[in-house]
């Protein structure tokens, strides 16, 4: 039966895991946004991408494409993190350094699943690159979301610092492939575009975003 290789925590890990974890001495208020923000990005994520597509008009545009392909960047992304777990393995801080840590979501708020590559980052970083297909401004934004996520991640006590790299590195790629392969996601976005009747445009601007090409 096939074992996964562990991956041993180095002192890159070490040193910044004690730094960006220690930060929790800070404030309270900061330790409870922190909390929210670490377990509800996955539904922010998808609050977004909903919102971009059904924010009026309901004409085909830019905007709707790259919310599509985000969804896509960002599954895929977590699909290869699926992949390399069954490859590599590395416990959680909290699980192989307990008494190492302060940990904001103590009991059974987390699974003891192996952290690498970290799923939130690889997802974040998957949807915010795909994003870059419109509004430069607006993907800035999601890509900084995306840091904020990573960190967050370490901050709690959930990653070593080279898990949400990793996954930060997985997501940025994957992205940047669903980009450059956009020409094969364009019967899903047709087909999406006629369950919910989105209609062409006329070849002018709409809001913040560009018409569609």
């Amino acid at each position: 039966m096939h074992r996964p290789i562990r991956i041993p925590v180095s002192a890159f890990d070490h040193r910044w895991f004690s730094v960006i974890n220690g930060w929790t001495a800070i404030s309270p208020w900061l330790n409870a946004v922190v909390r929210v923000g670490t377990v509800w990005a996955p539904e922010v994520w998808l609050v977004v991408l909903v919102m971009i597509w059904l924010w009026p008009p309901r004409v085909q545009n830019s905007a709707r494409r790259a919310a599509v392909y985000a969804a896509v960047a960002g599954m895929l992304a977590l699909a290869i993190n699926v992949a390399i777990g069954h490859f590599y393995f590395r416990p959680r801080p909290f699980v192989s350094h307990p008494h190492a840590l302060h940990r904001l979501l103590a009991g059974p708020a987390h699974a003891r699943d192996p952290g690498f590559p970290s799923d939130h980052a690889a997802g974040s970083f998957g949807v915010a690159t795909a994003l870059f297909y419109t509004r430069r401004r607006a993907a800035l934004w999601a890509l900084g979301y995306g840091a904020l996520v990573a960190c967050s991640r370490v901050f709690a006590g959930l990653h070593w610092p080279t898990d949400v790299l990793a996954g930060a590195a997985i997501g940025l790629v994957t992205g940047l492939l669903v980009l450059s392969g956009r020409s094969l996601l364009e019967g899903l976005v047709l087909w999406l575009y006629r369950v919910f009747g989105i209609r062409p445009q006329p070849r002018r601007r709409y809001g913040w975003w560009r018409s569609e090409e």
